[in-house]
């Protein structure tokens, strides 16, 4: 008999953890944090203290103690005794945080499955931004006089078949928000398990989430355990699609003033988008050092075909001046022509420029003129998250500031809740599982083989 074990993404968003076990048999799918992970404990600059493991998380019930899941630098300081590992694998849907950040956590002869884009997305982001997930060449750590030992990471494509010893695990790909996602389709010596991971329908390449509905309803799971971000009471996101993105935003930017792109850093769909809108208009899109480090990390990949930012026509990569730049910024600059405020000011009505929320401060370089836009392709602010609506007031202090006016124009990378109460009683399973939602209990009267699960209660199936 299949068993399932959430250790996490229930009755919140993210933090999925996942145990399946068939016999002896036992996977994690997915190792991430939930949004609201440290809320009731920490905040701002009081956070978990990194240089003793996972000691705080433990004494606060914010992981799950579990012994032969972790490695010896996160319990040495710790009440449970390092072990030899308990599990067979952990496997990673996308690159987002909520799905990855504990990985660091994680015992190292516990091998990381996760697809071959994921970790060109993950590695790169771990050079741009100081984040640890995972390391395959093992590391000193001085100031904690630990050495963090090398990982055994495998990687799969779409329709790959893994065994593991009675469980055959099958990665499709799904439209996420990130590129290289994907759902899984877990067959057992007992039974069958599908996870979806993180998917929509209304992105770039819908076919990719109608491909794994397909593989997932001739599977005739006995268990579904499908994510239900937009599931609520009342819906607060404008299901724009990507294309409405596109047509909205070409829009906006036929004006002769400056106009500013924010969107998710690994969110390539939206930037193909902001890029097409360039050369739709004749304008130059103006992109961060790292979002070039990330596109020439996955010039490798023939099936993302990403454009290589410094070869490009329509992009000029923005170098901000600092005075003691970041290793890849540094290399990056000594190695290919950046542009800087100056060239951004003698430009600006010619240029759609992608700046970072915590950028803002160059626009008191630049100074741009009044008139200018500002394109916000992320998910518009929650009432019920205070630092979200402070940083939507912050930005638009910032856009007033300098006459600049607002445009919300985001395809969110979730299905929404009418439509993954359609994908439920379209795959059929005999018990479907809410994950990765706040209001699981929403499913109950929507879909008739809802199961709804609790927090580290093991469940069979």
């Amino acid at each position: 008999m299949v068993a399932l074990t959430c250790y996490g993404g229930i009755e919140e968003i993210g933090g999925n953890k996942f145990l399946i076990e068939d016999g002896k048999t036992r996977v994690f799918f997915d190792f991430g944090q939930a949004f609201g992970h440290l809320d009731d404990y920490f905040v701002d600059w009081l956070q978990p203290r990194d240089r003793f493991g996972l000691r705080d998380y433990f004494a606060l019930d914010l992981m799950p103690k579990v012994e032969g899941l972790y490695n010896d630098n996160a319990l040495k300081p710790t009440a449970i005794k390092p072990s030899e590992p308990r599990f067979d694998a952990v496997f990673i849907s996308h690159a987002h945080y909520d799905h990855v950040a504990h990985l660091r956590y994680l015992h190292e002869k516990i091998p990381i499955y996760m697809g071959e884009t994921c970790k060109t997305i993950l590695e790169s982001h771990m050079q741009t931004s100081g984040s640890f997930f995972f390391t395959e060449r093992g590391f000193e750590r001085p100031y904690a006089k630990t050495f963090v030992p090398p990982n055994k990471v495998v990687t799969f494509r779409t329709g790959d078949k893994i065994k593991l010893d009675s469980m055959e695990i099958i990665p499709i790909h799904v439209d996420h928000s990130v590129p290289g996602a994907y759902g899984f389709i877990i067959h057992g010596s007992e039974g069958t398990a599908v996870y979806t991971g993180d998917l929509r329908s209304h992105g770039a390449k819908p076919e990719l989430s109608m491909e794994f509905l397909e593989k997932a309803k001739e599977a005739k799971p006995d268990a579904l355990i499908i994510e239900g971000t937009r599931v609520a009471p009342t819906e607060t996101r404008k299901n724009h699609t990507e294309q409405s993105v596109y047509t909205q935003s070409l829009e906006v930017a036929k004006t002769e003033k400056l106009i500013l792109a924010m969107r998710y850093p690994k969110d390539l769909d939206r930037f193909r988008t902001f890029h097409d809108i360039a050369k739709a208009t004749g304008k130059t899109l103006v992109i961060t050092i790292k979002t070039a480090h990330l596109l020439m990390s996955l010039q490798g990949d023939i099936h993302l075909d990403a454009p290589h930012p410094f070869e490009d026509e329509h992009i000029k990569v923005y170098a901000r001046e600092m005075l003691k730049p970041r290793p890849y910024e540094a290399e990056i600059k000594e190695t290919f022509q950046c542009v800087d405020f100056d060239w951004v000011k003698n430009n600006q009505k010619k240029i759609i420029w992608e700046l970072d929320f915590s950028q803002l401060q160059e626009l008191i370089d630049v100074n741009p003129e009044p008139g200018g836009a500002c394109i916000h392709s992320m998910s518009e602010p929650f009432e019920e998250d205070p630092l979200s609506q402070l940083q939507d007031e912050v930005l638009h202090n910032w856009l007033n500031r300098f006459s600049m006016n607002h445009y919300q124009f985001h395809a969110s990378g979730h299905a929404s809740g009418q439509e993954i109460f359609g994908i439920c009683n379209a795959i059929g399973a005999k018990a479907t599982i809410p994950v990765h939602t706040a209001y699981p209990e929403l499913f109950e009267s929507a879909v008739a083989s809802a199961r709804l699960v609790k927090k580290g209660e093991r469940t069979s199936f």
